[in-house]
């Protein structure tokens, strides 16, 4: 009784992970799945520079996130989008930019990526923290 119970428990975990190994090869943005910014609007706020470039090989987009606003700007995630020849979205990840960007300050990032065609990014989410002294 306690092999089949064994053999049961070892069925499922084996299926389990073959459920886990299928999820890694799904694309990254199926259409219809794809992820879009939670804060439209925030190119009033922002400007985001980047280039693409390699790093050991590998691909990488540098770049920076403009402040352009007064108030400390926090929890500031980044979506960066590998693109098709066509513009259609072959790749998605969202990026954590760090702590804190402070009033008309920049962050910069590096970030890997997949090869693509070219790459967007964009700003998917943020919150407002303080406000700069006099404005």
């Amino acid at each position: 009784m306690k092999a089949t119970t064994v053999l049961a428990a070892a069925a499922l975990i084996a299926s389990g992970v073959a459920g886990c190994a299928s999820m890694e090869a799904m694309p990254a943005a199926s259409p219809g799945h794809e992820l879009h910014t939670f804060v439209p609007g925030w190119e009033r706020f922002f400007t985001v520079d980047w280039q693409a470039g390699q790093r050991n090989g590998r691909p990488i987009l540098s770049g920076a996130v403009h402040n352009q606003y007064g108030a400390t700007a926090t929890r500031v995630q980044l979506l960066v989008e590998g693109l098709d020849d066509k513009g259609g979205v072959v790749s998605q990840r969202v990026v954590w930019l760090g702590d804190s960007i402070e009033p008309y300050d920049t962050a910069y990032f590096n970030v890997p990526v997949g090869p693509a065609a070219n790459y967007r990014v964009i700003i998917i989410a943020y919150d407002w923290g303080g406000r700069a002294s006099g404005v």
